[in-house]
């Protein structure tokens, strides 16, 4: 009888532990909502050194309309002084980077493996938020308005990060919702502030490219406008401000334009709860 070998594998030794995915793409989801603050709040502290200086930027013989180029804190043609000169454009656009780093992974989180349409996709905060900052991005025009909404809803995810982590049902949303809910007005007062910007910088004549950035973010705010509840409680709140100063020939489209909301207002509402019976 022939004598058996029991032969033992042994297996390989793993180095380290395994990498949760999901950890690591929140990991990047913080760093870019970090990205977003401090990058913001950098351009913040030189834009409104540069609003101290407006006046010699600014030649009062024009109403302060004409921009003098020419003139510049850093003085110094050096590369480093070339460098300094260009930190505010590099602050807004790390800034605007960030907004792509966040959205991009809660995108990639909320459509992996699904085929999303067109409807979905400009129905989704994220992306729109993505298209606004990618507007920003490629159209320039710098200012601290741009960012601010960008940096509200970067605090307030950092805010409650752990009970986004956590927690992901219906009621904790609402509960953040109310937690939060002077930040979101003036989330929504800021974006509403940016259309105001547009249309006097269009009418102005302040940049060649006022009036094509007015068009595109009057289309993603109406987008807004049908599809973010903050936006749309706060408007009403603007209408019941307004009612009694308009005249009686516009009261019926003044009408028309507040049940409009109201309707959006009470699909989301119906939509949401739809979401809660599937989950």
């Amino acid at each position: 009888m022939t004598r058996t070998i029991k032969v033992i594998k042994k297996r390989p030794k793993k180095f380290g532990k395994k990498v949760d995915p999901v950890s690591i793409q929140r990991a990047i989801w913080t760093a870019g909502h970090l990205t977003i603050l401090i990058f913001g709040l950098l351009f913040s502290v030189t834009y409104f050194f540069h609003v101290l200086l407006f006046f010699k930027y600014r030649s009062w013989k024009w109403l302060f309309l004409r921009v003098n180029h020419n003139y510049s804190i850093i003085k110094g043609h050096r590369w480093y002084h070339a460098v300094m000169r260009f930190m505010p454009e590099l602050f807004f656009r790390f800034s605007l980077i960030g907004v792509f780093i966040t959205s991009g992974v809660t995108m990639f989180q909320n459509w992996s493996g699904l085929k999303p349409t067109w409807y979905d996709l400009l129905s989704s905060p994220n992306f729109q938020t993505t298209l606004i900052a990618g507007l920003w991005f490629v159209g320039g025009g710098k200012s601290f308005y741009k960012l601010l909404p960008f940096m509200l809803i970067s605090f307030l995810h950092l805010k409650n990060r752990k009970v986004e982590v956590t927690k992901e049902d219906e009621k904790t949303f609402d509960e953040l919702t109310l937690e939060n809910k002077h930040i979101l007005h003036v989330l929504a007062y800021s974006e509403i502030f940016i259309l105001f910007t547009l249309f006097l910088d269009t009418i102005l004549l302040k940049t060649g490219t006022s009036g094509f950035l007015l068009v595109f973010y009057t289309c993603f705010f109406w987008l807004r406008l049908n599809f973010a509840p903050y936006i749309q409680v706060t408007v009403l709140r603007l209408l019941a401000k307004t009612d009694k100063k308009i005249p009686p020939k516009y009261v019926s489209y003044w009408e028309t334009f507040r049940r409009f909301v109201y309707a959006k207002i009470k699909q989301l509402g119906i939509q949401r709860q739809e979401a809660s019976k599937r989950t």
